[in-house]
């Protein structure tokens, strides 16, 4: 009986200390332009239903295209997930040419197209995580989401699905099987060495492991692999729960000052406090082709 006890006395301290992170989706797909997008978009849809997760999608109303990618979108309320808020013209905050006024026009025409749709919540997600170059357009849009009651979109977990979706094309079109099974080990590696590094970034910044939310696309390597994904970060001992759960975590109330604004919110404090050892979040193609070199990929 001792020795049942100490057991479950050990599992409950394990569970409770588990690493936690949520799923988050960006941009929708655009059925006038991708042949997979039905295909893609219930994927996507299954493999989550099938885990029993609850997630948020922050669709783009350039990304989706028109009346058939609202539908794609709208299915993601109705299955009970969240739609957010991700701009109408998917524009770089951080680019000079793009203005506040710009900006926020956009943010107010997309919430006109989404929040008529089950499962809107006024959440919003700076598309590329830019939130301004300058202290004038950090602080105006941060400003307009404030009055109009928007609540953080923030991710604590950034990572390059995006470059790997365009190596799983590729591989697809030339019905390259092997090549696509490697893949699949190198995004997974990937995504756990991401969180991996987020993590540990956030107990050196924060003092804590938070609970994390992690940046993915409505793509179709996810569509493939999602269920993957989500099975090997339970091996790894990382617990999965909801996205508006994951939201509750202080951590998502903080704003870092640093210029220009942006990025993981783990990143932008860790270098609001001086991390000089910072890789650059998301890191861009020559850092994943070194990467894909270690599974045998060209």
């Amino acid at each position: 009986m001792k020795k049942w006890l100490c057991l479950a006395l050990f599992l409950m301290t394990t569970m409770s200390h588990a690493k936690q992170l949520a799923l988050s989706f960006d941009d929708g797909v655009n059925p006038d332009l991708n042949v997979q997008a039905n295909t893609i978009n219930q994927h996507i849809l299954e493999q989550l239903h099938q885990h029993q997760l609850k997630s948020i999608i922050y669709p783009s109303v350039i990304k989706i295209g028109d009346y058939a990618g609202l539908q794609l979108v709208a299915e993601w309320g109705k299955r009970g997930h969240n739609i957010g808020n991700h701009s109408e013209l998917h524009l770089n905050l951080n680019k000079d040419h793009v203005t506040s006024q710009q900006y926020i026009d956009g943010i107010r025409r997309a919430e006109q197209v989404f929040q008529p749709l089950q499962g809107w919540v006024a959440r919003y997600r700076y598309p590329f995580l830019k939130e301004g170059d300058t202290q004038e357009k950090r602080d105006m849009v941060a400003d307009y989401l404030k009055q109009h009651h928007y609540q953080s979109g923030a991710v604590s977990i950034d990572a390059s699905d995006w470059f790997y979706n365009q190596k799983y094309l590729s591989y697809q079109k030339q019905n390259q099987s092997l090549q696509l099974q490697k893949l699949k080990q190198a995004y997974i590696q990937h995504l756990l060495d991401r969180a991996d590094y987020y993590d540990q970034l956030a107990v050196d910044t924060i003092g804590y492991s938070p609970k994390h939310v992690l940046l993915l696309h409505v793509n179709a390597i996810n569509a493939a692999f999602l269920g993957d994904v989500i099975d090997a970060f339970q091996q790894q001992g990382w617990q999965w729960i909801d996205s508006e759960q994951a939201y509750t975590d202080p951590l998502y109330q903080r704003h870092a000052t640093v210029l220009p604004a942006g990025e993981s919110i783990v990143w932008s404090l860790a270098k609001q406090q001086g991390h000089t050892t910072l890789r650059y979040p998301a890191e861009d193609a020559p850092y994943e082709q070194d990467h894909l070199k270690r599974f045998d990929l060209p």
